[in-house]
């Protein structure tokens, strides 16, 4: 008996410093600037999994949709599931999405592309995914399009067997899963960013109370949606901030089991009392000056999209325990308003209200 109780004391130790060695080693990761081509000590995935287990979890993803002078779009067959697909990958903390898709693009492919241009957000509980090592994704993925401009093709032999360009026309033959063929569809049939109407599976669960226990207050990726809601006048909705006397759109984190809009949706109704619909992607938001750490310590780094929405119907309420006010102001008065650590976010958000998007 107390020979079992040495042997378990030991082995809670060893458990203790080895996460202790990885949070230490994840860390100064997250210090060095990021490097196309570079493979961190351990990538978010990677850390996240150790903590959280295989359990279904929100992934930000970076995509992109490569074509070549003839027209022709890349794609790659890929080593897990054996079908094919766009170049793309994780999300990791100290990055953009759009940093992202270029870095996977570059890591997988040895490709470089020219500028990029926004096809559409996917977030579509039908496109949740369960990998062959049991990993549950529901999948937040960015999507990009753009022509090839550089660097030479190099399977990378680890994340897909065999790529090259194939002319649109012939896409329909090959064995591809629905998320890629919706963004294909998507880009092919340009105009404004993608994204699907509301949707709710029923199911839903909550992502941050899903992951804090495991993670503590360690950074964590929030993905979620905003919500610049236009009323007929042309005055914007704002919330003040309990928390910090801030005033911001109404914005929040998606549950599992919602796609995007259904959070903008949602949370405009949860915070303002307010019945929305999202019209168009505004923009995307990823950057540095979306991280954030709460009262309680915990880290984060917001990530998400902002829609333009206009105005159904309700009566102002505003959620005792976050909002402390609500008011209705013109872009300008948003502006001036506007947190110094986020002006330059209100101010791009606010010169795309009529057309337009953004990736920040």
């Amino acid at each position: 008996m107390i020979l079992c109780c040495i042997l378990q004391n030991i082995e809670d130790m060893t458990k203790r410093r080895l996460e202790l060695l990885l949070t230490l080693s994840y860390t100064a990761v997250l210090t060095k600037p990021a490097i196309y081509g570079i493979i961190p000590l351990m990538d978010y995935v990677k850390w996240i999994r150790l903590r959280v287990g295989r359990r279904k979890i929100f992934l930000a993803f970076g995509t992109v949709i490569l074509r070549d002078e003839d027209g022709r779009i890349l794609l790659q067959q890929r080593t897990d599931f054996d079908f094919w697909g766009l170049p793309g990958g994780v999300l990791e903390l100290d990055e953009d999405i759009e940093s992202c898709a270029r870095r996977e693009l570059a890591e997988e492919t040895g490709l470089q592309a020219g500028d990029l241009a926004l096809t559409g957000v996917y977030t579509h509980p039908q496109f949740d995914v369960t990998y062959p090592n049991g990993d549950e994704v529901q999948m937040f993925t960015f999507c990009f399009s753009g022509r090839w401009q550089g660097g030479q093709m190099a399977v990378d032999g680890m994340e897909s067997s065999h790529q090259e360009f194939f002319a649109p026309e012939t896409l329909v033959d090959l064995e591809m899963p629905s998320w890629y063929r919706a963004m294909l569809a998507d880009e092919m049939r340009g105009g404004e960013p993608a994204f699907t109407p509301p949707f709710v599976n029923g199911q839903v669960r909550d992502q941050i109370q899903g992951v804090r226990p495991y993670i503590g207050t360690a950074p964590y990726i929030g993905l979620g949606a905003t919500a610049a809601v236009v009323r007929e006048d042309g005055r914007l909705l704002m919330i003040r901030r309990r928390d910090n006397g801030a005033w911001f759109f109404p914005a929040g984190y998606s549950d599992l089991g919602e796609n995007v809009a259904h959070t903008a949706v949602r949370e405009a109704l949860e915070e303002t009392g307010y019945h929305i619909q999202p019209e168009r992607i505004l923009g995307v938001y990823s950057g540095p000056m979306f991280r954030h750490t709460f009262p309680n310590g915990d880290q984060v780094k917001n990530v998400g999209v902002l829609f333009r929405a206009r105005l159904l119907g309700g009566r102002p309420s505003p959620q005792e325990a976050e909002v402390s006010e609500l008011a209705w102001m013109t872009p300008q008065e948003v502006v001036a308003i506007a947190p110094p650590a986020y002006r330059d976010y209100f101010v791009t958000a606010v010169r795309h209200l009529d057309a337009g998007y953004f990736v920040m």
